[in-house]
């Protein structure tokens, strides 16, 4: 498991009632599994790499190639692009324009916090249902690709449809978090400073 500041961060805020111990332990189950989302990532990019540079040098050098490379290549990408979505979420790593917003106070930056997690959720339900009816699908058609491997389409699909689902997860955790921290419940936990963790 990687463990990084961010599930540490995650894994301990708030405070040590015994309901939100339970929340943070949940909340620590969640970023376990982003980080096996993100190991599955990196292997898809791995692998992306190995089909791509074994078919530059079979042309090169054999004059041949690998069988149905296109659709490996899209279905490694699906993995590679969707699965990190949760993790990039709970670290809050996604691009933002940060100019007039860190002139306004803590509070007005809680409250834009609620309201972007909230237009996330909005756009992210619609996609994780399509995906949930496309993996359903997928699995009853028996659907495959047309080439010389004749691949399966549901491996890609479920890709999808998981990395769209935790996501979903990880957008309700925070909105329920963010409204909780901005209306005064629960407080994060300021990260120390360098002095401070020397002593």
């Amino acid at each position: 498991m990687v463990v990084t500041e961010r599930s540490e961060r995650l894994q301990s805020e708030g405070l040590s009632t015994a309901p939100l111990k339970a929340v943070r332990h949940a909340r620590g189950a969640l970023a376990w599994l982003e980080n096996v989302f993100l190991l599955i990532a990196v292997v898809c990019i791995l692998g992306l790499c190995v089909v791509i540079a074994s078919s530059v040098l079979l042309r090169t050098f054999a004059s041949s190639g690998i069988p149905d490379e296109v659709v490996i290549v899209g279905e490694m990408m699906i993995g590679a692009l969707v699965l990190p979505l949760a993790f990039v979420a709970a670290d809050r790593g996604f691009i933002a324009v940060e100019i007039f917003t860190q002139l306004l106070g803590p509070k007005v930056q809680q409250l834009l916090n609620v309201l972007t997690v909230i237009v996330g959720l909005i756009a992210v339900t619609p996609i994780t249902y399509a995906a949930f009816i496309s993996v359903v699908d997928a699995f009853e058609s028996g659907a495959y690709f047309f080439g010389l491997l004749e691949l399966p389409k549901w491996p890609g699909h479920t890709l999808f449809f998981l990395g769209y689902f935790l996501f979903f997860i990880r957008l309700i955790d925070l909105a329920i978090h963010d409204c909780l921290e901005a209306l005064g419940v629960i407080k994060r936990k300021q990260p120390k400073a360098a002095d401070e963790v020397e002593r």
